[in-house]
């Protein structure tokens, strides 16, 4: 059978490599021999590495929350678990020969025990057990130990970002790799051997991948000549060879076992059987046996595949969602059925259409989107559904249908606003009369392009001839949303996208001639429109409150608290149900009730009159404490809910208990007749309203509850809805199918560029798409996808592999960090050392600390189970991550009593390793600077690194000169905010007569700044450094730059589970143009910490940095405040004589 095959390697005749997520071994010879498999988990495995005498395989498992190096027999046997890392990046690179009397240890990379994920260190692995032995070169990709002319020989790959070649194709950024051979830098500049001299072979443009000694030479991957291949080179970096010719898909993940080189290429395994000019690649044929399971069908819990509920006029039934199948689910009792269930077709958006038996649906059966209509099961039988407009309506992102169900309206992604008529006598006839100058007729075809896949096979819907498509409007700032009919069906409301991405406007539309109105004039971000369902107000949501907030460290004012909800009434002659009374409010408090004829809601009393002038002076606010809120819906008896959310701290360090539910939104209830204000459910995860408004379907974590509208619900009147009753089968293949067409056409519909950047789109897709049928697991999907996006050449092209919902049940917990290093000493395990933390980041410290236990103190037992002498207390700690767990401990220094102590050990130690990491570099420019030069890190442009940003400011920028490093800076958004800070100027002192003075502006830098940069230093790092630059803050240090400027806008998630990102927003600069992107920014003083820097303790980087800025403080002095000797002379001058 063909399987896509990944990750090979070799030994004497044998062929390991993975599938369906399991290690399999095959017979190289004779070609075609079947393959069986040596696993049986299921689950995620990578970079499998026979050990050098052929007798064991050392790989990577996920069988646990976070990859570990595992150890199996060739010959068969229960395989052993070797690592407790938790780190996500844990990779087995190959093993390093025996050495005497020491046996053959595994080569492996991993970022554990360090302070950032995105650099992977290097360590040596015994097989019996031992935590492993890092290695001193600093951070490393890759690594090889061979035996070359009699002395032992370390190749290693530095400096290359977390993604592979193939994922991002044709980078040329700052990360494309270092090579280096025993200290000597190959293919790339100066070498740094141990002398500092000496050239090495001219380097290539090319992203590196898979360094490997192979009979005599060093071979990598590369694509410097457009597609990755595989290349070699001499011991000294001479010779370049090609050795193979793939000129569409990439060579990937080669290995060796010394002589030959095997690699995968489009889900094939070739081999090159030496590195002679002459050598072809040849395709292994390898057949695999079993049943593929991974592409059976399976039946998935309805609970966690929710995607969508629309509930019924009464509130009786919703129309539910699963997994992108739709179901008709009765909530007190009653069969759970099928509405659209078709292998390889999604369904999204469900919307009833009204009371009439029918709800509508967006289907790409056809390969795009169109709607869907079907009817409720019925005694008479089964109507087939109905398919409406495909092809013409973009890619849809909300849909609301009016009252009586005759029309729906559409938001597209491309920003039209599309009224689609869902009646049976609905043509293709054009709008007449006045609509005839206001409407548009959408063209047959989707603006964004055709279609990559044929039609959905036994789809269950039908063509509609003749469904019209009118657009209504067409933003040019982004899709419009929002969407609200009137009670009467006679205007529809939405938010319109204004300047600046961030501000929006409500409009009205009549809807039967087509005239839009502005609600509001565009200057707030207003969202969220609804008309009560009396008719007689439009409210809606909006960021207009400015009552700012002070900062509590650097005194600057934000505005946290600027949400309400506001009204208004569409005449002018209904006043606002808050405006004060002559006759004072009731006795019973609350208002006055409204006039008879004006109760109930709008069925009861005719249409809605919107009277369109100064509708904006009549927006009012509701008497509602400024907060978060979202998700505002009209309700019986003219009431509104809505969700309102707590205001809390962008890292989630507000609430006490990190796993507090209190950041969790509450569902509010608001009575208009008499202002009141009620808590109708705690926690939820979202709600839907039933047609008539009196009952809603909350979902709170994967369970439905159908509770009152108006009040909060007791036992009585709550309806626990059973989702068990929906009995949906996956089917993998055709969902596969059906998620890679919609990745294409998310792709298509949102890449930043309309013309692609010259990429034929459907042309890769064709390229790609065979390679569907032959995936059997999530993560081999989301390789493939990778792969596919890779393609786009572009950065923050990201795929996330789907959920595994079958196969072996793993017992999976998250491994626990005790915030100390142990050593393993005569007695036992000893703490070396305790990590200090910081008392200002709440994750920052350690478990043991304010314990008792001091350093020197040895680990006996944990929960009472004795600490093993070789592999340490880290299988004790696997899955106690947030756990409470007893220790104890022998005394540091001698005989004693145990003691015994109570921890919650860490799931994550990084951020203790962090603030560890931050302060010994800052004591290291103190004294490489005299003190004169402050420091601080930004370890990103996200809330963490905003508060390390502002954490240490204050004391930093009081130094003569400043060090900002951002390093390693993993993006995000606010490098405009941290750019302001930095670009203050001191104008002037504030001088007070018992303090210091304090400079004007305040936290301003007193000298020169230095930049720090690096390979890592990505996204939003990457615009810090460009505008650092442009801006003349200072000079830049380091390396260029990771070059990733085309960000992303959300997250999208397919059919199947799995999560791509689509690069949407492109970064100009005026002196760079597009040219950040995939080239990064070039340091003014190139500096880097080679391997044999980091073996021998040089801050390489920091010395250049330091000695830059003290050279900058000679010519360019610190700003300093005035001597006193000038003050004004304030004393009562002597009267003068009179004049005479």
């Amino acid at each position: 059978m063909v399987s896509y095959l990944r990750l090979p390697h070799l030994n004497g005749g044998l062929l390991c490599f993975v599938a369906e997520d399991d290690l399999w071994l095959a017979p190289l010879d004779p070609p075609g021999g079947r393959a069986w498999r040596l696993t049986v988990d299921r689950t995620k495995l990578g970079h499998p590495r026979f050990s050098p005498d052929g007798r064991h395989i050392a790989y990577t498992s996920w069988r646990s929350l976070a990859p570990e190096i595992h150890l199996v027999p060739v010959d068969g046997g229960p395989g052993r678990r070797l690592t407790y890392w938790g780190t996500s990046d844990t990779r087995v690179c190959g093993w390093a020969p025996p050495n005497g009397d020491v046996d053959a240890e595994i080569l492996a990379v991993a970022s554990h025990g360090e302070p950032f994920s995105y650099f992977t260190w290097s360590y040596k692995l015994s097989t019996d057990g031992s935590p492993g032995r890092k290695l001193p070169w600093g951070p490393v990709t890759d690594l090889q130990v061979a035996d070359v002319g009699g002395e032992r020989r370390t190749l290693l790959l530095t400096g290359t970002p977390p993604h592979e070649p193939a994922s991002w194709k044709r980078y040329r950024g700052g990360a494309t790799g270092r090579l280096w051979l025993h200290g000597r830098r190959l293919l790339g500049g100066t070498a740094d051997g141990a002398d500092g001299a000496g050239e090495a072979a001219g380097g290539i443009d090319g992203h590196l991948h898979s360094p490997m000694f192979v009979g005599g030479r060093i071979a990598f991957l590369s694509d410097h000549e457009g597609v990755g291949n595989l290349y070699s080179v001499a011991y000294d970096g001479s010779d370049l060879r090609r050795h193979t010719d793939h000129d569409a898909f990439y060579a990937r993940h080669a290995s060796s076992d010394g002589s030959r080189v095997v690699y995968q290429c489009a889900g094939d395994l070739w081999i090159v059987d030496d590195l002679s000019p002459g050598s072809v690649p040849r395709r292994l044929d390898v057949t695999l046996s079993g049943p593929r399971a991974g592409r059976r069908r399976y039946q998935v819990p309805a609970a966690h595949h929710l995607d969508g509920v629309s509930v019924d006029e009464t509130g009786r039934a919703s129309a539910v969602v699963v997994r992108g199948s739709l179901y008709w689910l009765t909530h007190r009792d009653g069969p759970a059925r099928t509405l659209a269930d078709t292998p390889g077709v999604r369904v999204r958006l469900p919307e009833m259409l009204g009371a009439g038996g029918r709800v509508a649906y967006v289907t790409d059966a056809d390969g795009e989107d169109a709607v869907e209509i079907a009817s409720l099961p019925r005694a008479s039988g089964h109507r087939p559904a109905r398919r409406l407009a495909s092809g013409r309506l973009g890619r849809v992102l909300e849909m609301v249908a009016d009252p009586d169900g005759g029309r729906l309206a559409v938001a597209s992604h491309d920003g039209r606003l599309l009224l689609v008529d869902t009646g049976e006598e609905s043509g293709e006839s054009e709008e007449s009369g006045e609509a005839e100058q206001d409407a548009r007729e959408t063209e047959a075809g989707d603006p964004g392009g055709g279609g990559d896949g044929g039609p959905g096979e036994g789809s269950g819907g039908v063509a509609a001839p003749g469904a019209r498509v009118t657009e209504l409007i067409r933003s040019v700032n982004g899709p419009v949303r929002d969407l609200a009919f009137s009670p009467d069906g006679g205007w529809l409301t939405w938010s319109h996208p204004g300047i600046g991405r961030s501000l929006r406007q409500i409009k009205l539309a009549r809807m039967k001639d087509r005239t839009v109105i502005d609600v509001t004039n565009g200057r707030f971000e207003d969202e969220n429109p609804v008309f009560t369902r009396d008719g007689r107000y439009l409210a809606f949501l909006s960021w207009r409150g400015f009552d700012p907030v002070y900062d509590v460290h650097t005194g600057d004012l934000s505005f946290p608290l600027g949400c309400r909800p506001y009204l208004v009434p569409l005449s002018s002659a209904t006043p606002s149900p808050f405006a004060l009374s002559p006759e004072g409010r009731p006795a019973a408090g609350g208002l006055d009730p409204v006039e008879a004829d004006d109760t109930g809601d709008i069925g009861d009393s005719g249409t809605v009159t919107v009277e369109t002038e100064g509708l904006e002076n009549r927006v009012t606010p509701f008497p509602v404490a400024a907060s978060k809120y979202s998700a505002l819906q009209p309700v019986a008896g003219g009431g509104l809910v809505w969700l309102r959310w707590p205001i809390s701290g962008a890292l989630g360090e507000t609430f006490a208990n990190p796993d507090d539910t209190s950041g969790r939104p509450t569902l509010e209830h608001f009575a208009i007749s008499r202002a009141k204000k009620s808590e109708l459910v705690e926690h939820l995860d979202f709600f839907a309203v039933s047609g008539d408004g009196t009952r809603l379907v909350v979902a709170d974590g994967g369970e439905l509850r159908a509770v009152p509208a108006t009040e909060p619900g007791d036992s009585d009147s709550t309806v626990w809805i059973d989702v068990r009753r929906i009995l949906h089968e996956a089917d993998p293949g055709a969902e596969w199918r059906q998620a890679y067409e919609e990745a294409g056409r998310l792709i298509r519909s949102y890449f930043w560029d309309p013309g692609m950047c010259g990429i034929d789109w459907d042309a890769v897709l064709a390229q790609y798409r065979p390679l569907v049928e032959r995936v059997a697991s999530p993560d081999e999907f989301a390789d493939l996808l990778r792969e596919l996006l890779g393609e786009l050449g572009t950065s923050h092209a990201y795929v996330t592999a789907a959920r595994r919902n079958e196969g072996p049940p793993h017992y999976q917990r998250r491994q626990g960090f005790l915030g100390a290093d142990l050593v393993p000493r005569e007695h036992g395990w000893t703490v070396r050392r305790i990590l200090p933390g910081d008392s200002s980041d709440s994750r920052a410290r350690s478990p043991l600390a304010g314990t008792g236990i001091r350093e020197g103190a040895v680990l006996t037992r944990v929960d009472g189970r004795p600490v093993d002498p070789v592999t340490g207390p880290y299988p004790l700690l696997a899955g106690a991550g947030g756990t409470t767990v007893e220790l104890t401990f022998a005394p540091a220094g001698g005989p004693g009593p145990p003691r015994r102590v109570a921890v919650v050990p860490l799931i994550d130690e990084r951020p203790l390793r962090y603030q560890d990491w931050v302060a010994k570099r800052r004591a290291v420019v103190r004294e490489l600077s005299g003190g004169r030069c402050g420091y601080l890190h930004i370890p990103d442009m996200g809330g963490s690194g905003w508060a390390q940003f502002n954490r240490d400011l204050r004391m930093e920028v009081s130094r003569p000169a400043l060090i900002v490093d951002v390093r390693g800076n993993a993006g995000g958004h606010i490098s405009e905010l941290v750019v302001e800070t930095l670009t203050r100027t001191i104008l002037g002192w504030d001088l007070t007569r018992d303090a210091q003075p304090v400079s004007y502006a305040a936290n301003a830098p007193r000298g020169p700044v230095v930049a720090l940069a690096d390979e890592a230093t990505s996204s939003d790092g990457d615009m810090i450094t460009a505008a650092f630059k442009l801006l003349g803050l200072g000079p830049v240090v380091g390396q260029r730059t990771w070059g990733g400027v085309v960000g992303m806008t959300g997250r999208h998630e397919l059919g199947d589970g799995t999560v791509i990102t689509v690069p949407m927003n492109a970064a100009w600069f005026d002196a760079y143009g597009w040219s950040v992107e995939n080239k990064g920014v070039a340091p003014d003083l190139e500096a880097l910490r080679t391997p044999l820097d980091w073996a021998e303790g040089r801050y390489a980087v920091l010395d250049d940095a330091v000695r830059l800025a003290l050279e900058l403080l000679e010519s360019e002095p610190p700003a300093t405040p005035p001597a006193r000797s000038g003050v004004p002379d304030r004393s009562r001058p002597k009267l003068p004589p009179r004049a005479t």
